[in-house]
């Protein structure tokens, strides 16, 4: 059985809960072994504020770098994944990029987007189609405002299709304070991952 993808339940753990919505998207509910979750949990939210509370910067990429690394070499019979870890000018959707052939070939991208006041944020890109990424947002969202044509927010009537859906050429660009794209370049990272059969 196949289940809904999850929002988050605080301002902080879009990491781990993209992370849950990937293998959620890839994997039959009894293919999912608990240690999986478990580990992505242990991993995530693992940054310290200048207060010193624990979490509350997110989940650093060294982070996401160790739960792709695990994820990858984490076998049983019933679940296998291979991921990629991108970085910097890695990141792009120009001829040659990595994330559109990954999308086509049935996996996902686990995806950084500059949200704009220093803000970064994890979305899961699902697939590709003319001059548009699809995405299910772990962030639950009703409005967006001032990107009419460029980014929209979609109904998920079943709790797997996309929920978001950005237009290609600005998500690649390079635009300074652009909301909803990629970034500048050395801040771009993101994280390819597909089901091994």
């Amino acid at each position: 059985m196949y289940v809904p993808l999850q929002y988050q339940v605080s301002e902080y753990d879009c990491v781990p809960i993209t992370f849950i919505n990937a293998i959620t998207y890839l994997f039959d509910r009894r293919s999912i072994p608990p240690l999986v979750i478990q580990r992505i949990n242990i991993y995530s939210l693992d940054t310290v504020s200048r207060g010193g509370k624990l979490g509350r910067g997110g989940t650093s990429p060294y982070a996401i770098r160790l739960i792709g690394n695990w994820l990858n070499s984490y076998k049983t019979k019933t679940f296998s994944v291979s991921t990629e870890y991108l970085l910097e000018d890695q990141i792009h959707l120009q001829e040659g990029s990595p994330i559109i052939p990954c999308l086509k070939e049935g996996g996902v991208a686990l995806c950084n987007i500059y949200l704009g006041h220093r803000e970064w944020h994890y979305i899961l890109a699902l697939k590709v189609e003319e001059d548009w990424m699809y995405f299910f947002d772990p962030y639950w969202r009703q409005t967006l405002r001032g990107l009419r044509g460029i980014v929209k927010i979609l109904k998920s009537e079943d709790g797997r299709a996309p929920n978001l859906a950005i237009r290609l050429d600005w998500l690649d660009s390079h635009r300074e304070q652009q909301r909803f794209c990629f970034g500048e370049t050395p801040d771009r990272e993101c994280l390819l991952m597909w089901r091994q059969r």
